[in-house]
């Protein structure tokens, strides 16, 4: 039997596994860094198979890693990486429990093989959709003894070889102020809500004169408590993104000034706060792109070229050692991402063709990867090119 039909056999073997992954966390959705059932559920899941499990990794209660494969000879060191936080109200509509099961069901049919090169890991990173997890680990550099690291994010109806995300900083900032009844005596109060509005539309002015690939979001978290009181607390949320770190910060400096404008002219005073890590843009490697498109031609998986979309954890990763995000559509609809639609659909049962399918990208990946040194030396040599 080949190498790749005994892959195919290991995938089915251990399918059901990845399948109930994806059930229990889907049906049981937790929010980031409280995925204490998701976790568990990976845990015992993988102890079950063999693997030696670290708990608590990096120090987050809510993070696992698994060694699933060692080899004497080892030509390089992958790290597949499993998200499974959900989003508030929602559930998973980013599909998060599929996702992480995907990079189960890859690790499974690795774990049974004993004459493959590589070494291999199963990390779970939690915390994706609000701090970010992986940034906790790349802050101890826990990628930065890996060659490659890998994870397929389901999309309703496009998919995508890798992805192309944007450097995110997050903010809140709240202003103070002082009291007053608002009809009686306004002139002795100090409006915190004056400052937050007048800072935000600040910042809305500032959008002509930033470049196009910038995105800034943000709301008022807070902004009083009554009509007939000035507000002396008021809170928003700013988050900023660009696809390079180099000038998003340059603009994070410009949106803090019309924080600080906005609080001189409102006689009132503002403290900021990081919301959250600081996400990197995704550094791109080309070489180990062309290598899933090849794998998506040769399973005739139709796909599309990549574009700039949103953010992600994963930017600091490919900071650390190359990485790749592939996407991989569940149907042929378009449902928005964080959406009740993709919530539904990796509870139907239909998705388990789509995990199914997934882990067959990643395993096939790899296994090209392992065998063509001249591959494994051009995705290092891009990589360390790109970090200079």
């Amino acid at each position: 039997m080949s190498l790749e039909s005994t892959m195919e056999e290991n995938l089915k073997k251990h399918s059901n596994a990845a399948y109930r992954i994806n059930s229990k966390i889907a049906n049981d959705p937790e929010l980031s860094g409280e995925e204490y059932h998701a976790c568990a559920t990976y845990v015992k899941e993988c102890c079950d198979l063999g693997m030696k499990v670290e708990e608590h990794f990096n120090g987050q209660a809510t993070a696992f890693k698994a060694s699933i494969k060692r080899s004497i000879h080892p030509v390089m060191k992958i790290a597949l990486l499993a998200e499974y936080d959900a989003l508030p109200d929602i559930g998973h509509g980013c599909g998060h429990s599929a996702n992480g099961a995907m990079s189960f069901l890859a690790a499974a049919a690795f774990h049974d093989m004993e004459d493959i090169p590589v070494d291999i890991d199963l990390i779970g990173t939690p915390d994706e959709e609000l701090r970010g997890g992986k940034v906790a680990m790349c802050k101890q550099n826990i990628f930065k003894e890996y060659d490659l690291a890998m994870m397929v994010h389901v999309s309703p109806n496009e998919t995508t070889p890798n992805s192309r995300f944007l450097a995110l900083s997050d903010y809140r900032i709240k202003f103070h102020g002082q009291t007053a009844h608002a009809a009686a005596q306004p002139w002795q109060g100090r409006n915190a809500l004056n400052g937050a509005m007048l800072a935000l539309h600040a910042v809305d002015m500032l959008r002509q004169h930033v470049r196009p690939e910038t995105r800034i979001g943000s709301y008022i978290v807070h902004g009083g408590t009554a009509s007939n009181i000035v507000p002396d607390y008021s809170e928003v949320e700013c988050c900023i993104r660009h696809t390079q770190r180099k000038y998003l910060d340059t603009v994070i400096a410009k949106v803090m000034n019309c924080f600080k404008g906005a609080a001189i002219a409102t006689e009132t005073t503002y403290e900021v706060a990081e919301w959250g890590y600081a996400f990197d843009d995704m550094l791109w490697n080309e070489t180990a792109t062309e290598v899933v498109r090849q794998v998506l031609r040769d399973m005739h998986i139709p796909f599309q070229e990549e574009r700039d979309g949103g953010s992600s954890d994963i930017g600091n990763v490919s900071h650390q050692c190359p990485a790749v995000h592939i996407e991989l559509a569940m149907g042929n609809t378009f449902y928005p991402g964080h959406s009740r639609e993709i919530a539904d659909m990796v509870k139907n049962k239909n998705i388990e063709s789509t995990i199914l399918q997934g882990a067959h990208i990643m395993v096939k990946t790899i296994l090209r990867m392992a065998s063509d040194e001249v591959v494994r030396n051009s995705m290092k040599k891009e990589f360390s090119e790109a970090g200079q």
